[in-house]
Formats: C-alpha cells, sequence, structure tokens
C-alpha cells in the first residue's frame, strides 16, 4: 500500500502543490482510490466524513487534465452551492499548476454572469446538478469532451430529489466516460442506482484513519420548553472554538438565537433561504473565527470541510441515520477529537437509540451538574442523597 503521494506517481505540478501544503501522506481513501481512479475505471467510493475524499479524485482527475486542449474535461455534481464552492476552492490551486481553470456553477445565481465566465474554457466544473442541466440544454456547457465525472454525496444525489437531473447531465456524456461515485454513506439502495449509471464499478469501502483521536456521541435529555437553555448550558460547558448547531425547522432559530445573543455567546444563521452571497460570507466568517456558533439547517450537513469544529449539537433529530452520520461528520475530521451531542426530549428518546443501533455507534446519556458532564445515574443518586438527608433534618 502506498505511503506518500510520490508512490502515485503524480505529476511533479502536483507534488509540489502537495508539498506547498506539506501534505505527504495519503488518507486510506486516497490509498485506495486514487490507484482505481488512474486505471480509469469506473469506481463507488464510501468513505468516512472528513477524510480526504476530495482530494481522492481530484487529484488523478486533474493530474490527466490536457492544459493545451481548453476543453472541458471533468464534472464534479454536488448537492449544495456551499459544496460546490469548496470543491472549487479544492481545486483550483491544483489546476493552477497545470495552467488550468475551474469553473463553479450554482443555482440561484445571475446566470450571464456564469456563462460569462465560461468563456475562459474551464477543464473542470464542479454544479449543482440543476443549473448544468439548464446550461447544457441551452448549449452553453458541451460535455462530450468530458473524461470524467464526479457525482459527490452521491447517496443525496441519487435520491429523489437530484435524481432526475443527476440522470440527464450523466445521459449527456459519452458512453466511456469515467464515472466516479463518492459518499460517507452507501447503502445498498444507492450502489444499485449507481451501478446501473456505471458499467461495472469498483466498489470501495475504506475505514476512518488508524490514528483517529476519536469522537465521543452523547446525548441530553431535556424537557421540550428547556431545549434552547439547555443549548446554551452545554455550549458554555463545552466552550469549544468552534461548534455547529443543527435544527430541522428554521422557526426555532430566533428563540435560539436570541438566547444565545442575550447571554453574550455569538452566533450566526445559516440556511437555504439565505442568499448565495450570504450563506458565503456566514462560512467565512466562521472558518475565519469571527464567531463561535453556527446555527444551521441540513444545507450544511453534507461535504463541508470547516477546519476546527470541536462540537456539534443535534438540536433537534436528524431525520435518519445517515444524515446524523453526515451532520456528526463536520466534526472529528481527518481523525481530529471531536464531540456530538444529541439534545433529545423524552419522547424522542426512541431516536437517538434507534440511530446507535443503526451506525453502530456508542451513544452515551449524560446530564450538565455544576459545570461538568457526568452519568445521569450518579446524579440521580446524588440528588436522592440530599432529599433523604433533607427529610432527617426535618425530623429532628
Amino acid at each position: 500500500m502506498s505511503t506518500t503521494f510520490a508512490d502515485f506517481k503524480l505529476s511533479a505540478p502536483l507534488l509540489e502543490a502537495l508539498e506547498e501544503r506539506n501534505m505527504k501522506r495519503p488518507t486510506s481513501v486516497q490509498q485506495d482510490a486514487i490507484p482505481v481512479i488512474q486505471s480509469g475505471r469506473n469506481a463507488l467510493v464510501e468513505s468516512p466524513t472528513g477524510t480526504g475524499k476530495t482530494l481522492a479524485y481530484l487529484l488523478p482527475l486533474i493530474d490527466k487534465v490536457e492544459a493545451d486542449t481548453k476543453e472541458l474535461q471533468v464534472l464534479v455534481l454536488a448537492p449544495t452551492h456551499e459544496l460546490v464552492m469548496q470543491i472549487a476552492r479544492e481545486a483550483e490551486p491544483l489546476l493552477a499548476k497545470k495552467g488550468a481553470t475551474v469553473v463553479p456553477i450554482i443555482g440561484g445565481v445571475d446566470v450571464k454572469r456564469q456563462v460569462e465566465r465560461l468563456k475562459k474554457r474551464p477543464a473542470l466544473i464542479a454544479a449543482t446538478p440543476g443549473r448544468l442541466l439548464e446550461l447544457i440544454e441551452q448549449r452553453k456547457v458541451k460535455v462530450h469532451t468530458v473524461k470524467a465525472v464526479v457525482v459527490d454525496e452521491a447517496d443525496r444525489l441519487l435520491d429523489e430529489g437530484f435524481s432526475r437531473p443527476v440522470q440527464d447531465v450523466l445521459k449527456r456524456t459519452m458512453r466511456d466516460t469515467q464515472r466516479l461515485f463518492f459518499s460517507a454513506t452507501l447503502s445498498e439502495q444507492v450502489v444499485q442506482l449507481a451501478s446501473a449509471l456505471a458499467a461495472e464499478p469498483v466498489v470501495i469501502r475504506s475505514a476512518a484513519p488508524e490514528n483517529t483521536a476519536g469522537v465521543a456521541h452523547m446525548y441530553l435529555v431535556s424537557d421540550p420548553r428547556k431545549k434552547a437553555d439547555t443549548l446554551r448550558r452545554l455550549l458554555r460547558l463545552v466552550n469549544a472554538r468552534a461548534s455547529i448547531v443543527f435544527v430541522n425547522q428554521i422557526d426555532k432559530v430566533e428563540e435560539i438565537t436570541a438566547k444565545l445573543t442575550y447571554h453574550h455567546l455569538p452566533c450566526r444563521l445559516l440556511h437555504r433561504d439565505a442568499s448565495k452571497e450570504e450563506r458565503a460570507h456566514t462560512l467565512q466568517q466562521f472558518r475565519n473565527g469571527a464567531f463561535p456558533v453556527l446555527i444551521t439547517t441540513d444545507v450544511a450537513a453534507r461535504g463541508l470541510d470547516i477546519p476546527g469544529v470541536e462540537c456539534i449539537v443535534h438540536y433537534d433529530p436528524a431525520p435518519d441515520a445517515d444524515t446524523y452520520i453526515h451532520r456528526s461528520g463536520r466534526t472529528g475530521r481527518m481523525g481530529r477529537a471531536g464531540l456530538v451531542f444529541s439534545i433529545v426530549t423524552p419522547q424522542e428518546l426512541f431516536i437517538v437509540r434507534k440511530f446507535a443501533k443503526q451506525t453502530g455507534l456508542s451513544i452515551v446519556e449524560k446530564a450538565m451538574s455544576y459545570g461538568a458532564l457526568v452519568d445521569p445515574s450518579e446524579l440521580r443518586k446524588k440528588n436522592s442523597g440530599r432529599v433523604h438527608k433533607k427529610g432527617r433534618f426535618r425530623t429532628k
């Protein structure tokens, strides 16, 4: 198994780019996927969040880019604006070493500006499927020259909401175009769907880094009316430099934001209804450490690599186990330590237990007492002892 990027026989410009970032040793998914992609075979790749999947496909594909042709050679499809922009940022310095460019294509922005940028003749386009399909149908993007298509977050892009435009884009590429599907979770259903879109794909299931510092999964039981206060106390107790709080319904956020702000815990909101510029600005500020708490819907759950996120809080339970994994994967990236909390009502307890069973994770109940996280059974014993002592005192 390869131990350095040089073992993959990548071109000198890419090795130089990696050296500039002080990256020498590939992660497990990079070791597993790069040789397969270099061979030109189709692949379905599963690897935990934060293990370096983006570079696992960008490095071998960009290495094959021919800058002098000025033709579109690589397509990367992703489900959210934020992930598309992140992929483009990752690809830009690598392509620059090859004398080529990348253009991100997302919905909700001026089409004319995007068409203007396409005149740069990018070698790689990162795009949300709907807007890309729109430009293909308008003949602003020609995909017959594309050598490889990556479907990032494949489990999301092959569900009902995205599947049709993804399939339509793939149908417009050539039959021998390499097709690669990446995700943190690949269910058998997704494997079947992807296999129907890619001939004889190699299925790769990579493990998390062996040197992982570990992510602790915990839950706290709260009265529904006290959830916001439980969140405030938890964030104060953990005192993380960067925390992401996930909610299911945006109408809850005002209450949470007001409560945290009142108690001098700076926070910002990220959700689908915000403009592209607002979302990009909020994410950049969070990355730069301008505020410690980001409150978001699942728009930020997939693929985003925000270094230094130490704590994830599921203020509302994830809709399913896969989403729990994706949300939680915003911390503990590349083997770092992380904390994941779920704040649940007594009626929601069954959801946490179900996720633990489905994922094989140990999700432990905790309670907060005097600025510490404790085992609830110990707290109950302590409280029981106090009541008993108090009762004896009164009888004297």
